[in-house]
């Protein structure tokens, strides 16, 4: 499956991961480090990504309405990749470049290696088995790429000596919407780790946009397991709102059941559900409740 698909589930995983993705933080870049990505075909008609730098890698695994990322501490290095998923499965891949994509030399002030985006193959141990065996993933090889971006000393002539990683590919930043014709419905309840995110769009001249996700966090086995369902393309009215009043309803598509109202009031904003969903290797959820916080805002993914 390509990339893009990947598009809604990041945008969900975005609200369910506030905290860091594994617990690395401080810990400075290995000198080795690269950028690793790489596809695998799971059973049961389901995709796999593998996405590493330094020394956290991410496995996310799904279709067209689902998807399961377990990010854990390994090694992504010029050399490849080995992360363990608790006692799911191990990656342990050694890189072979057959395409040399682009480079980039450090600039006059600058000093170190050179930046190379390479393709080429993965070789070694891919097992993974999810959990109530919802998929399984055994190969030996994967064609990927390979971002190497060493860190450059740099001298100012004005200053002293400094520290710059070479660059690396930026997304472009989106213009300036009508905040008045765009909404961003999200509920949470930090009891079960679950939460619920719409967002829309309808602004003039442009075709409308309305998609759904909602999801659970676990913590397993020196893992941060993010399940996620969702669906891209849903009808407008399955998503209405009115910022002035403070009010919206949902009554979104398969994989979802049930609809949902949120009105915003002194003291605590109203949430009334009966949405459920299912995921990945685990029961449903619920997001019905009074356990659930809710928000109406003017926002998009991103902002």
């Amino acid at each position: 499956m390509k990339r893009s698909s990947l598009l809604v589930p990041a945008l969900a995983i975005i609200v369910l991961l506030a905290a860091a993705p594994v617990a690395t933080a401080g810990k400075s870049p290995s000198p080795d480090a690269a950028s690793i990505e790489f596809e695998l075909d799971g059973s049961n008609g389901l995709y796999a990504h593998v996405e590493g730098f330094d020394n956290s890698v991410t496995l996310s695994i799904g279709n067209k309405h689902n998807a399961v990322f377990y990010i854990v501490e390994g090694e992504s290095t010029r050399t490849g990749l080995k992360a363990q998923f608790g006692k799911l499965g191990l990656i342990d891949v050694t890189y072979r470049p057959t395409k040399t994509v682009s480079t980039s030399e450090p600039p006059p002030e600058c000093k170190g290696e050179t930046w190379v985006d390479s393709e080429g193959i993965f070789e070694g141990t891919i097992q993974f088995t999810g959990e109530r065996e919802y998929v399984r993933i055994d190969a030996a090889r994967a064609e990927g790429k390979m971002q190497v971006t060493p860190e450059w000393e740099c001298r100012d002539p004005k200053g002293p000596i400094r520290l710059d990683t070479a660059p690396r590919p930026s997304a472009q930043s989106s213009r300036e919407k009508s905040r008045d014709e765009v909404a961003a419905l999200n509920a949470r309840n930090r009891h079960c780790r679950c939460s619920f995110s719409a967002f829309a769009t309808r602004l003039p001249k442009e075709t409308p946009w309305t998609t759904f996700s909602a999801g659970k966090l676990e913590n397993r086995e020196g893992m941060k397991i993010a399940r996620i369902a969702f669906t891209e393309k849903a009808a407008p009215s399955t998503f209405t709102f009115n910022h002035k009043a403070g009010t919206a309803r949902v009554d979104p598509p398969y994989p979802f059941t049930g609809t949902a109202t949120f009105r915003r009031r002194p003291g605590r904003d109203l949430w009334r559900s009966t949405l459920r969903v299912p995921l990945l290797g685990a029961d449903p959820i619920s997001l019905r409740g009074h356990s659930f916080r809710a928000r109406l805002a003017r926002d998009l993914p991103g902002d």
